[in-house]
């Protein structure tokens, strides 16, 4: 077999692996609904209360903005200028 269509037929396995993954996950997991999330690029001088106040109108629930971008953040005292983060609403 060339190495061209080793690639190929490597490819090709990926790509149906990645298709039958995405049928066994739950369509809640898929997408996102675009309605209960905003997004805000953090700024200098913000921090996860600030963004909490601003948001939701309480600085204490600072915690729902953390763990919705646990992903990009691992410590909620340390966010940096350029992150981008979702508000969950």
């Amino acid at each position: 077999m060339s190495l061209w269509k080793s690639i190929k037929n490597t490819f090709a396995r990926a790509s149906t692996q990645a298709e039958e993954a995405a049928k066994k996950t739950p369509p809640s997991a898929q997408t996102v609904d675009q309605d209960t999330i905003e997004w805000h690029v953090v700024q200098k001088g913000d921090t996860l209360s600030h963004l909490a106040k601003h948001y939701y109108g309480k600085a204490s629930l600072y915690m729902k903005i953390f763990e919705a971008n646990k992903d990009v953040l691992k410590d909620p005292n340390l966010i940096k200028v350029g992150q981008k983060l979702r508000i969950p609403k």
